[in-house]
């Protein structure tokens, strides 16, 4: 489980409030592995969310 982070350890991650990542979460806007009542992330996926959300100029 050690690659696996917490819903707190995430949001410090993505510079986010964990009740940004919560919602996010609801809404199905970021990928995550739910055991039992614990919602966590693997960093490959929130390096996926970061690049997929990356703007660049033209």
């Amino acid at each position: 489980m050690n690659n696996l982070l917490s819903v707190q350890d995430a949001a410090c991650y993505l510079h986010i409030s964990s009740s940004t990542l919560y919602r996010w979460v609801h809404c199905k806007k970021i990928e995550y592995v739910k055991i039992g009542s614990r919602v966590l992330f693997t960093k490959e996926s929130l390096e996926i969310f970061i690049q997929n959300n990356t703007i660049t100029p033209n």
